[in-house]
């Protein structure tokens, strides 16, 4: 049972990761997960089909749950894609962030806007790599509230990101 448990895991991460690498159009990564995952999946296949019992359905259930938790951690620790964030603040908030953010090395580029009541608003619209986030989110926690909207970027040409600065250039 465990072993069916074990292989389940393996093989329902190895197709989550496959379903993240196409949404984020990473073609490569996906011929090895689809593969290893066929494999894995083939042989728990054939151990289910020669086990009887309410257990092995259970370990392969619980096996599958498993798997999309694990698939989630790694998803997470590789971070892979790219983050469009777009930051709305009062005129005056939004230039003095906007400015620090780029004192930090991030690519902002800034409109006008109206809010609430036709107030003017700063946008502030910043493309980061999705393991930079944590990073950019930390400093905009800094800024006090911060109302922003976060969209997943599929394709971007030109300069995306943020350039890494270190403390002696700053």
């Amino acid at each position: 049972m465990a072993i069916i448990f074990a292989l389940n895991a393996i093989s329902t991460s190895l197709g989550t990761l496959k379903t993240i690498f196409l949404s984020k159009q990473t073609i490569k990564p996906v011929y090895v997960t689809t593969f290893l995952d066929a494999l894995v999946f083939a042989y728990a296949f054939k151990l289910m089909s020669a086990s009887t019992g309410f257990n092995y359905i259970l370990a392969f259930a619980l096996g599958r749950i498993a798997g999309v938790f694990i698939g989630d951690l790694i998803d997470k620790k590789i971070a892979i894609g790219l983050l469009e964030i777009t930051v709305y603040k009062h005129t005056g908030e939004g230039k003095v962030l906007a400015d620090q953010l780029r004192a930090s090395g991030y690519s902002v580029t800034t409109e006008m806007g109206y809010g609430i009541e036709g107030k003017h608003r700063l946008i502030l619209n910043i493309i980061v790599a999705r393991r930079d986030f944590p990073e950019l989110r930390e400093l905009l926690s800094k800024s006090g509230k911060v109302n922003m909207a976060i969209k997943n970027v599929t394709k971007v040409y030109g300069k995306v990101g943020c350039r890494r600065i270190s403390p002696s250039n700053a």
